[in-house]
């Protein structure tokens, strides 16, 4: 694999996280763990003494796209070609990961390609290598290819977090390089907490509950971005607006906080008409 540098942004993890890193630091030559904790978290002194980590932690959240660039461009300064960025609830197998990395080296025309990525619904019964182009990718288990980095720019920090990750590779797209999955590469990966609910049928069901504040940001950067992308990804973002749907419904139905959700979706619309966009203030 070419000069290769991996990126983690943290936000109060558990202990877990550490499990998690192991799965992945001893094959990349650099590690940037970002911590958006307030206040600053304290990590072990085993994580500190490591030589292949640096860590960035001000005790200040900066939100996704902020540390995204910020390590981006040190990255590309330091001499590294790809940047694998993760999130630290995320893990790779072993086997997993030596085999992506071994078939994005092999990829023809991986310099075109703006951004690799893997499957994280479903475990594969094998791993091979398959791929298939895509509108977008998450971030994490991604590869950012640094020696696009400038041509497409830098992640856009409007959004914070929620849609960082959707809208680098749309724009990537449109400049015409490509997004591309390898479908039977594995990344344990978790989006919400999940919780069982009993249905108003009286069933019980698993479903993903999200804060307020998260969907506050899932809706306000999914209407940005489809004012912004909707005549060349419409029918990616019909989907997605679908399950955005689902997931607040869901909430509604089932959250402890209804009121408090129902506030931050119309403050949601409202900024987002109003072009308050980045950290969301009181």
């Amino acid at each position: 694999m070419h000069p290769l540098a991996a990126v983690v942004i943290t936000y109060h993890p558990s202990d877990d996280f550490y499990n998690h890193l192991e799965t992945y630091i001893t094959q990349v030559d650099r590690l940037f763990v970002v911590d958006n904790s307030e206040p600053k978290f304290q990590f072990n002194g085993e994580l500190l003494a490591n030589p292949k980590i640096i860590l960035i932690n001000n005790g200040a959240n900066e939100g996704i796209a902020a540390r995204l660039n910020q390590v981006a461009h040190q990255a590309v300064k330091e001499g590294y070609q790809w940047l694998l960025t993760m999130d630290q609830d995320s893990f790779f197998e072993t086997e997993h990961l030596s085999a992506y990395f071994e078939y994005v080296m092999d990829y023809p025309g991986a310099d075109q390609v703006a951004m690799f990525g893997v499957e994280t619904n479903q475990a594969p019964e094998i791993i091979a290598d398959l791929t298939e182009p895509v509108d977008r990718l998450i971030t994490s288990g991604s590869l950012v290819n640094l020696q696009l980095f400038a041509e497409v720019g830098d992640f856009d920090e409007k959004l914070f977090i929620d849609e960082v990750d959707h809208e680098y590779c749309y724009r990537a797209s449109l400049k015409g390089y490509k997004i591309i999955q390898f479908t039977h590469i594995y990344l344990h990966h978790r989006l919400g907490e999940d919780v069982i609910v009993r249905t108003l049928k009286g069933r019980r069901k698993q479903t993903a509950f999200h804060s307020p504040l998260r969907l506050y940001y899932m809706l306000r950067n999914y209407l940005y971005l489809t004012a912004k992308y909707k005549p060349a990804f419409e029918k990616d973002l019909k989907f997605r607006g679908k399950g955005l749907l689902h997931r607040i419904k869901n909430n509604l139905l089932y959250g402890p906080d209804k009121l408090v959700l129902l506030k931050m979706l119309y403050s949601a619309y409202r900024d987002y008409k109003t072009g308050r966009m980045g950290k969301k203030v009181a």
